[in-house]
């Protein structure tokens, strides 16, 4: 792609396909690198210049320097606005972010800022921009812009970053957004509608697809004959995995050849294991931990139905996935996971925090697997119409280009 450089403002993105962790980001940066695109990738620590799968990745020089003062000075308006002068260690380290950013995009001649997450990497674009007078695009992913107080979820509690996304989000200059919840959210705050762009988050459809042969994997697990209920989420409460757990309870007291199979790890991973064992699920349920992003697919293949039962979700990738393997989807209906199942044609909404409706869907299908496979069918046609990771590529190439030539 002729002449488009990105300074990448990114704190976690990784240097390979070995984590999931921000591995979204990656699968982005890595896939505009392979158009052609300049990708130079800045992260939030320390560390040398290096280069990894076409991207560019650079770190801060240290996390005190006197250098990095003057931006701090000539910006003080921008923190005292927002409270940071509270926390002057936060204060530091987000001006040393900022005027690290601004440095590679002098220094490598970058066109443009993209900042994933509007806080703190929005916030630090757009002190980037200020200085380096390079347009901003920054991308909303959940976290930095949703809120429910409920289970404590949004960055945006607390008063002083919502004003700064806020902030960030009227200065920059394309907002993307991944769902409808977060779309809508956007519109909210910025006032300029021309500048929101609704993206949906995409699916690499030959990694992900019907085909795999998972046998080794059935075999391994003792699975072979059983109608497998498969989760993939982190053990956090805004995924709502207590809810999958009470709903296999249900349903293993009605059906003997089901059996449960949860992926993922976080803070809750042992109460959970405990709460399935209170609940009799030590034979019908194992908890597999961190699933490597290799053999994630693998899983999915394995599935006869996969289960998203979060309680907020800006979109929930997870969907996308075990739709483009064919599987049907028994999701929560909120967020960005009803931008992708279609209600009784690739799955089932159903509303969230209740394992009784999702038993209920889990036993349907379990009941009717020429049903299951219709909706599977139907699932994969859908991710590659509408959630096609190179068709995301696509849009973002052009709000690059948008942008560059305002």
């Amino acid at each position: 792609m002729e002449h488009i450089s990105v300074s990448l403002v990114s704190g976690a993105i990784p240097k390979d396909f070995s984590t999931s962790y921000s591995s979204f980001v990656f699968d982005e940066a890595y896939r505009l690198a392979k158009r052609g695109l300049n990708i130079h990738a800045i992260r939030c620590f320390s560390e040398k210049e290096s280069t990894s799968f076409g991207i560019y990745y650079h770190g801060l020089d240290s996390y005190l320097k006197l250098k990095y003062v003057p931006l701090l000075i000539k910006h003080y308006n921008l923190f005292y606005k927002t409270g940071y002068f509270l926390d002057p260690s936060q204060v530091v380290f987000l001006s040393n972010y900022a005027q690290t950013v601004a440095n590679v995009t002098y220094k490598q001649n970058l066109r443009l800022i993209h900042a994933h997450f509007a806080y703190p990497e929005g916030f630090v674009g757009f002190l980037a921009k200020k200085e380096a007078k390079r347009p901003l695009v920054v991308t909303v992913h959940g976290v930095d812009i949703l809120v429910d107080q409920s289970i404590n979820y949004g960055v945006r509690l607390n008063r002083k970053i919502d004003v700064t996304v806020k902030r960030v989000l009227n200065n920059a200059d394309a907002v993307i957004a991944a769902s409808t919840a977060t779309f809508n959210e956007v519109h909210h705050i910025v006032e300029d509608d021309e500048k929101i762009h609704f993206i949906p988050n995409g699916v690499d459809l030959q990694r992900f697809n019907s085909n795999i042969n998972f046998a080794y994997l059935s075999e391994k697990l003792g699975l072979s004959k059983l109608i497998v209920i498969f989760t993939l989420r982190s053990h956090e409460p805004v995924y709502g995995l207590e809810y999958f757990i009470k709903a296999a309870s249900i349903v293993v007291k009605q059906r003997s050849n089901v059996f449960f199979v949860v992926g993922g790890d976080g803070s809750l991973k042992k109460y959970h294991e405990k709460l399935a064992e209170e609940l009799g699920l030590s034979k019908k349920m194992i908890f597999i931990g961190r699933i490597s992003r290799d053999e994630v697919p693998y899983y999915y293949c394995l599935s006869d139905v996969v289960v998203v039962p979060s309680v907020q979700e800006a979109f929930g990738i997870t969907v996308s996935e075990a739709m483009a393997c064919g599987k049907p989807v028994i999701g929560s209906n909120l967020g960005g996971i009803r931008d992708q199942i279609v209600d009784g044609h690739t799955g089932f909404l159903i509303e969230p925090r209740n394992p009784l409706k999702i038993a209920e869907k889990i036993l349907l299908l379990a009941d009717n697997p020429e049903e299951a496979k219709r909706m599977g069918l139907n699932g994969r046609r859908l991710v590659e119409e509408k959630f096609d990771v190179e068709k995301r590529i696509d849009r973002i190439i052009s709000v690059y280009n948008k942008v560059l030539m305002q």
